[in-house]
């Protein structure tokens, strides 16, 4: 992706989590593997993870969701923000041209789950709207600055999902 060859450091992190990141963003087979190896880190040991009590210090949610080409049911870990009852979260992709699959699986097919912890529920996912993206934007690159940064690698806008509750799974 030739957006991700010239990326520079942003100014709020060390050389060292620079480098880091820059590993586990290298290509997209480098994320979906940790992806993977997140989803059953979080599946093992779920206590805390919805309030940042995992390896990554931030709120994680599992979000599964039916592909839409298999028909299987499918999960990622994601960061997310609490907004009220729902659940919003960013499908960045760490600024790649693309949009994950995750999000192409919950617009096709808007019924899903989520797990807080060991808590699992269902929900049903939707875009933002405008006005909601201008209230929720500040509030997310404040809980995750690197989405900024990654947003301004590509010329995709980052679509965001709110995740609303409609019952326990």
């Amino acid at each position: 992706m030739s957006s991700r060859d010239n990326i520079e450091k942003p100014d709020f992190l060390s050389d060292e989590d620079w480098a880091t990141v820059s590993d586990q963003t290298s290509s997209l087979k480098r994320i979906r593997s940790d992806g993977k190896a997140d989803v059953e880190a979080y599946l093992a040991d779920p206590a805390g993870r919805a309030t940042g009590g995992g390896p990554s210090g931030l709120p994680t949610l599992l979000l599964t969701a039916i592909g839409r080409k298999s028909g299987e049911q499918r999960t990622v870990a994601l960061v997310f923000l609490q907004h009220g009852e729902e659940m919003v979260v960013v499908a960045s992709l760490a600024g790649y041209d693309s949009n994950p699959a995750w999000y192409l699986n919950v617009s096709a097919n808007s019924k899903c789950w989520v797990q807080l912890d060991d808590k699992k529920m269902k929900a049903v996912a939707r875009e933002a709207s405008e006005q909601e993206r201008k209230e929720l934007w500040p509030k997310l690159t404040t809980l995750l600055p690197l989405w900024s940064h990654f947003q301004n690698q590509t010329e995709r806008p980052f679509p965001i999902v709110i995740l609303k509750p409609t019952g326990p799974a």
